[in-house]
């Protein structure tokens, strides 16, 4: 029998939840599970994909889980791959598996090693021929970590662009419209570089509602650019007077017809229901009632903590509130912080005054924002240990300066890039008197 949880043991009790989360969501564990080695072929879900004596194997992975798809991936389908290229964090530090080669590249913002991805990409994929399969690993953030721009549009042009879009709170399926329109690798572009070979990806979701065209901006989900729309959206934050001008020419230009490709098979291998799924039977197992309240967690940060810290302190012990998603910050200040820490202090705010309250926000890739931290915890008390201190929480708020009071009361997540990417997980606890 369980015993009612008590309050003094909320560290333990969010650490377990966060190591059982990213256990469920290892990008590794996710590829292993879905692809499997046949005769005359492999499984990808429950795909059968058939290979010809002469069919040549061609592995492609991006986005911040890409190590562990790729050795995952060699560890099922070993010699059969032909060759390979990843798109890499930067921080990775294992080798690349036997066959495949590493590229380092930037995020949140591309850079070079992005579009020297890009160009070793489009080289290999010069020599693919009727029968030969394109096997792509998707994983968040391949967007910014692989890229081959339409004509015109140079590196820093691109960084501009992007830096504008994320200090601008814009949802990120909007930022992927617009990235996409001014991509040759996006929509679909990655499996119209490979055709006329098949593509297969197995796809680790990082967008809230799991929509294929968002992951990393849709390398495998063909469809045509949408240029009109990238401008629509540009102009409804206010930013398409600030973006480069080779950006604004790029989307006032009719696009050419993309080439046609075979159709791809995409499989959603992973997303954040994992995550709190994982986070639920975790709880329950600690004693807590859990409750999803949002699985399509969005919106501005502050105001999301705020709404959740004040619903925690309403809900009866001991119960375990979750949300799945991810928000947005618009940035006014000149501060240091993250979507999650944000959340967090916003929600510290809120929980100020109750008793018995403890709360979790996590980036599930270890990262959030410009920071090393994935997130923070807080409970009833941050706020009024940070007046305590000398701190004023709600001038941190108003100039997204979350990090350093949260850094100061020892709040902060630090657990470094976790190799899987299924966006952001809230937990908060709700303890008996």
């Amino acid at each position: 029998m369980v015993t009612s949880p008590r309050f003094s043991d909320y560290l333990t009790h969010l650490r377990l939840i966060q190591t059982v989360v990213l256990q469920a969501a290892d990008a590794g564990r996710c590829v292993a599970e879905q692809l499997q080695l046949r005769p005359g072929g492999f499984t990808a879900g429950s795909h059968t994909i058939s290979l010809i004596p002469k069919s040549r194997l061609f592995v492609i992975a991006i986005g911040k889980a890409a190590p562990a798809m790729c050795k995952a991936a060699v560890d099922v389908l070993g010699s059969r791959i032909d060759q390979g290229i990843a798109a890499v964090p930067r921080w990775t530090s294992d080798p690349a598996p036997a066959g495949l080669t590493y590229i380092p590249a930037g995020h949140p913002h591309p850079d070079e090693g992005s579009l020297i991805g890009g160009r070793a990409v489009e080289t290999m994929l010069t020599e693919t021929a009727e029968g030969d399969v394109l096997l792509a690993l998707v994983s968040g953030g391949g967007s910014a970590m692989l890229e081959i721009p339409r004509g015109g549009i140079a590196l820093p042009e691109l960084q501009a662009l992007n830096g504008l879009l994320l200090r601008s709170g814009t949802p990120i399926d909007e930022i992927n419209i617009v990235r996409s329109a001014l991509s040759r690798i996006k929509s679909g572009g990655l499996a119209r570089l490979a055709a006329p070979a098949r593509t297969v990806a197995l796809i680790l979701s990082d967008v809230v509602g799991d929509r294929l065209s968002s992951i990393a901006s849709g390398p495998t989900a063909v469809r045509s650019p949408r240029p009109r729309l990238a401008r629509q959206i540009l102009e409804k934050h206010n930013l398409w007077t600030q973006v480069p001008p080779s950006i604004r020419e790029a989307l006032t230009v009719t696009p050419t017809t993309p080439a046609p490709a075979p159709l791809p098979t995409n499989v959603l291998i992973g997303s954040n229901r994992v995550a709190l799924d994982a986070a639920m039977q975790a709880a329950s197992g600690l004693g807590f009632a859990p409750v999803v309240i949002r699985r399509r967690m969005a919106g501005e940060a502050r105001i999301v903590g705020g709404l959740f810290g004040s619903r925690l302190t309403r809900t009866s012990p001991p119960a375990c509130l979750l949300m799945g998603g991810e928000t947005t910050v618009m940035v006014r200040g000149q501060g240091l912080g993250g979507r999650n820490q944000e959340l967090a202090l916003s929600a510290a705010l809120t929980l100020d005054g109750s008793s018995g309250r403890a709360l979790m926000a996590l980036a599930t890739d270890g990262v959030d924002g410009p920071t090393d931290a994935a997130g923070a915890v807080v409970t009833s008390q941050t706020a009024g240990r940070a007046r305590e201190a000398g701190l004023d929480p709600e001038a941190a708020l108003v100039d997204n300066n979350a990090y350093p009071t949260l850094d100061r009361l020892g709040a902060l997540i630090r657990i470094g890039p976790t190799g899987t990417n299924v966006n952001d997980l809230v937990v908060g606890l709700a303890y008996p008197g």
